[in-house]
Formats: C-alpha cells, sequence, structure tokens
C-alpha cells in the first residue's frame, strides 16, 4: 500500500496542455485567519490556486465581500454561497432529517445548507472539473451531485475518533446522542474512503486509520504555519512577570474544559511562586463558563481578537492541558514558530513529529502543574526547547512546503481510477 507522495506521470489534465481544474467545496469561508480550519484551508487553497485552475464554494451566513476580496487577491477563485441565518426551528428539522436518514448532523448534515448545494450545481453545469476537492468530511452529502468525478477528500481529523472521545465524557441522553454521531461519522469516514482516489490527512496516525479503511492512496499533508509572521519574535521569553498562555476556539467543549483546568487548577498552584503570574485565555466565542473564569485571580479573558501575534509576543509560556480532540495543534506550530516555549498534554500535541524534553514539556493532566513550574523555572532550558521548536517548524511545518505536498497529492488523484 502506497501511503507516501510518489512521484507521479500525469495521463489527463498536464497531457492536455491545459492546467488542471479542480472544483474545491468548504463549508464555510476560510476567512478571517482565526481558527485552525480556516487556516488550513487558506494556505493549502493558495498553494492549489498557483498550480491548477481552482473554483473554490464556500458557504457564507452573510454577503462577505471583504472576505472574498481577500481570497480572490490571493488567487483564489471563490464562490460564495449566502447562507440564511440559523434557526433553532431550522436546527431541530435538520437533525430530524439525519436521523431519519442515518446519517450525522456532527461535522456532516449540519452544513447540508441548500445554497451550498445550489451552487455546486450552477458550477458543474457551467463546467466539469477534473477533480473535485472536498474540504473536511461535511461536502461528501453533495456526492450525489458528481457520481461520476475524480474526488480527493482533505480530512483534517478523525470526526468519528474526535466525536466518541467527547461522548466519553458526557452522560445520559448526551453521551447516547453522541456515541451514535461518532458510529454514523465512522460510516461516512468509510464510504469516503471507498468513494475518494485519495486522501489527506493530517498526521502519521490518521494516515494509517485511514489507510486501513481502504484507500491505497492516503497522503500526510500536516497541519502548518506561517513561519515568516512570527521570524521577528525572539526565541524565549524574557518577561517582568510570568503570562501563561492559552489559544483556541473557547466555543469548542474540550477547549472550554482545559482553559477550565488551567483558571481553576493550574494558575492557582503557579501564583503561590509567581504571585504576579498571569494567565490569558485567547479565542473566539468563549460561553458564560469560560468568560467566568475572568473572575479568578489572574486569569483574562480575552474574546475574538483580531490577531493572536499580540498574544504570543508578550507571553512566557503556551500551556495546552487538552485532554479531548484529534487532528494536530496548530496553536504548537505558532508557538514554536514565535519562540515561545511550550508545554502540552501528550493529546494537545498530537501529530507534531515533537518530542518530550527536546522541543517543548509533554506532561498528563497530574503532572502538568509541575511541569509548567519546571518550564518557568529554567528559562535558558526553556530557550533552548523554543529554538528546536522553531527549527522543527521551519524544516516541517512551514505552509509553502505542506502546500506542495497538497499539489502533488491532488495530481496523482487525477490520475487515479476509483470502482
Amino acid at each position: 500500500m502506497n501511503l507516501t507522495l510518489e512521484p507521479t506521470t500525469l495521463t489527463k489534465p498536464a497531457m492536455l496542455g491545459r492546467k488542471l481544474k479542480l472544483l474545491a467545496i468548504t463549508s464555510e469561508l476560510p476567512w478571517p485567519l482565526n481558527t485552525g480550519g480556516h487556516l488550513r484551508t487558506f494556505h493549502l487553497m493558495k498553494s492549489l490556486a498557483k498550480r491548477f485552475d481552482v473554483r473554490l464554494i464556500a458557504g457564507v451566513d452573510a454577503a462577505d465581500d471583504a472576505g472574498v476580496k481577500v481570497l480572490h487577491e490571493h488567487g483564489i477563485n471563490v464562490r460564495p454561497a449566502v447562507n440564511p441565518p440559523r434557526t433553532k426551528l431550522a436546527e431541530i428539522r435538520r437533525i430530524a432529517k439525519a436521523a431519519l436518514k442515518f446519517e450525522p448532523y456532527v461535522m456532516f448534515h449540519r452544513h447540508n445548507r441548500p445554497a451550498v448545494r445550489a451552487a455546486v450545481m450552477e458550477e458543474l453545469r457551467h463546467d466539469s472539473p477534473d477533480v473535485v476537492y472536498l474540504d473536511h468530511v461535511d461536502p461528501f452529502a453533495f456526492r450525489p451531485l458528481f457520481p461520476r468525478a475524480t474526488i480527493i477528500t482533505d480530512l483534517h481529523n478523525v470526526y468519528s475518533k474526535l466525536t466518541a472521545r467527547v461522548a466519553d465524557e458526557r452522560r445520559g441522553l448526551a453521551h447516547w446522542y453522541l456515541w451514535r454521531e461518532a458510529k454514523l461519522l465512522e460510516r461516512v469516514e468509510r464510504s469516503i474512503a471507498r468513494q475518494s482516489a485519495a486522501l489527506m490527512t493530517v498526521s502519521a496516525e490518521e494516515q494509517s486509520e485511514f489507510a486501513a479503511l481502504g484507500n491505497q492512496h492516503v497522503h500526510l499533508v500536516p497541519n502548518g504555519v506561517d513561519c515568516s509572521a512570527y521570524s521577528h519574535l525572539p526565541v524565549g521569553r524574557k518577561a517582568d512577570r510570568p503570562v501563561l498562555l492559552y489559544l483556541g476556539a473557547l466555543s469548542w467543549q474540550p477547549n472550554a474544559k482545559a482553559a477550565d483546568f488551567l483558571a481553576c487548577e493550574v494558575i492557582p498552584v503557579v501564583r503561590q511562586q509567581h504571585p504576579d503570574a498571569v494567565l490569558k485565555l485567547v479565542g473566539r466565542n468563549p460561553g458564560p463558563e469560560v468568560l467566568a473564569l475572568r473572575d479568578l485571580p489572574g486569569v483574562e479573558v480575552h474574546a475574538n481578537v483580531p490577531d493572536v501575534g499580540v498574544y504570543l509576543a508578550e507571553a512566557t509560556l503556551l500551556t495546552v492541558a487538552l485532554d479531548s480532540g484529534g487532528g494536530t495543534r496548530l496553536k504548537i506550530l505558532e508557538a514554536f514558530a514565535a519562540g515561545l516555549p511550550v508545554v502540552s498534554t501528550p493529546v494537545g500535541c498530537e501529530g507534531i513529529d515533537c518530542q518530550h524534553g527536546r522541543e517543548l514539556w509533554i506532561a498528563d493532566r497530574d503532572k502538568f502543574v509541575q511541569a509548567a513550574l519546571d518550564a518557568l523555572s529554567a528559562p535558558q532550558l526553556a530557550a533552548e526547547f523554543a529554538e528546536r521548536g522553531r527549527q522543527l517548524a521551519l524544516a516541517q511545518y512551514d505552509w509553502s512546503a505542506i502546500g506542495e505536498r497538497a499539489c502533488e497529492a491532488v495530481e496523482q488523484a487525477a490520475t487515479v481510477d476509483v470502482l
């Protein structure tokens, strides 16, 4: 089984003397660059648009002329599909429809929006693509619209596994519902693996998992970081007071749990040795529980900030206290590129080729506080770890190199016949 990117001789568009035509579909416009998904989609589309004739259909919740303009300026030919505002009644209907069809609502049917479907149908009437690029799992809902097309799917995460992890943390009806959703997502992932000419995954572990589903062309295209954006920042941090930083979409339950752990169990102990230490929780759409944490001593919550670079520059330590989730943590790659020391749980740094005692401290929850204290008490060692982290980001995770991997995967997909 070939799981790596091998040199490929094209037998279709390249032989015709034209660019390969790529129709990409994603559930939401990859702008602004305020989520890991947006960052990955934007940078990969930017690279793909340099080599191929790319048309991107992206769902938007309202007319977003500014975001569309930015994408066009980067060579991404985007067609926005304007979705009406979500309502509780409409989502209940969508959940019920998914249940009746034995389809997952989570990460799938929730994004099966009529406006996006109509845009896909219109594009297919206009022209036939050489390859259809599905960004995430959910655009597979539109598969019946292009039954004979060559497909490549960027999976971002093993969503069935991610949902199962969250289900294990819940009780009662929520546990049962999420467990069922995980099983339905697993079935969708199997269908995607069977019907796609090629798959892209973000880590070696996920590459192996999807290869086990039977696809012969599973490409490792990891998450990345724009190293040049952080190259001006110093390695290590010399600060008047320790600043612990956590980055992430704070509306997402695993991030909210990590924020609560840091605010209630980590920063109080750190402040016993460093009374002026502060924890900064930075991310999108924090719920009431996360916002309430700012009432605790030494805790700040910064919601929906325009630029996380400011917080990476002033922090002493990135603390990634996740105990569930999936994929590759862009927040750690950003910290590496920014020269910021990192303490992470094993789950927090999944998918990154890093090691405890080389680029960062890795500690389970029960030893996390001590790892943070060790990092704060050894600034020279922390700077050495941070320098190795920066070199790792430059060597393996810069978006320019990762974009080339994505291009090669698409080119190979164009030559694959799927039964």
